[in-house]
Formats: structure tokens, sequence, C-alpha cells
């Protein structure tokens, strides 16, 4: 509960609570698992800082669970629409890097971190950068050395 707000406790009507005893025996998803959960105890009458203590939530998150409950019902409690930040590289940023690649010209992550900080002044963590490659479609490939046994990978 934010300062300021008043305590509002949560009765479920009988119809939402066979709802969430239904959603929970098919749900797969482990953030709608814990909404569930949290909204059975809160149901049960256990205090909202209770429930955060127990999932190990600020008390904030059960109050943004409760806003979504009072907003738009069982169903989008039980809907997780998180999208995620925007990715920073745009479409042409990402072809560059693309044909970078395929020319060769990057042997390890930070190659490639190096790049997009020269070429397109934006820094990422440098242990994010394998995540990158990965998402927008570069892999390593083995390359072998001649005249040795080593073998040594370069993105793609």
């Amino acid at each position: 509960m934010r300062k300021g707000e008043k305590l509002d406790r949560i009765i479920l009507s009988p119809e939402e609570y066979q709802q969430l005893l239904a959603a929970e025996k098919i749900n797969k998803d482990s953030k709608v698992y814990r909404r569930i959960q949290a909204f059975k105890m809160l149901h049960n009458g256990h205090l909202n800082k209770e429930v955060a203590e127990f999932f190990s939530v600020d008390i904030n998150t059960i109050s943004d669970w409760i806003t979504i409950y009072r907003k738009g019902g069982i169903k989008s409690l039980l809907s997780f629409d998180y999208k995620g930040r925007p990715h920073k590289l745009n479409d042409e940023q990402i072809s560059q890097l693309r044909n970078e690649a395929s020319k060769g010209s990057f042997a390890t992550s930070k190659d490639i971190w190096q790049y997009i900080k020269d070429n397109f002044g934006m820094e990422f963590r440098e242990d994010y950068v394998p995540k990158l490659a990965n998402r927008i479609g570069l892999s390593y490939r083995n390359m072998k050395i001649t005249n040795t046994q080593n073998s040594k990978k370069r993105w793609i």
C-alpha cells in the first residue's frame, strides 16, 4: 500500500475465486501463478504486508496487482502483458552489424561492443552483448587454425 492510500480488502466473488482455482491448475507462467497465490491469500484475510513478505516482493507490487485487478478483473490479473524495454538499435543499425559480422570483423563480444560504441554512439554492458548478438541472429562459428590443433571462435 502506498503512503496515503486507504487500505481496501480484497474480497473475491465466488465466481472470481473459482476462476483463480481453474487458472491455478492450467497456468504455466510462474509470475502469474504468484499473483494467483497472492490473491488467494488476500481473499482469505491476509494483510497486503504479509503477502508481500511471503512472496519477497515490495508492498507496492501487491498494490499494483490489486490495481490491475480493480481495473480489469481476474482476466487482467491473469494476463502478463509486459513487453520489456524497446530495443536501442534500429533495423538499419542491426543490418549494419550483421553485415560487419559476415565480413569476419568480430572475433569477440568486446569487438561487437566496441563497434557499437564507435559507430552508433551507444554503450551496452559488455555482458549483454552476447545476448544482443544472439537476438539479432549472430552466432559463433568455430574456425580451425592451420598448423595447430586449436580452434578459434568468430562471430558471424
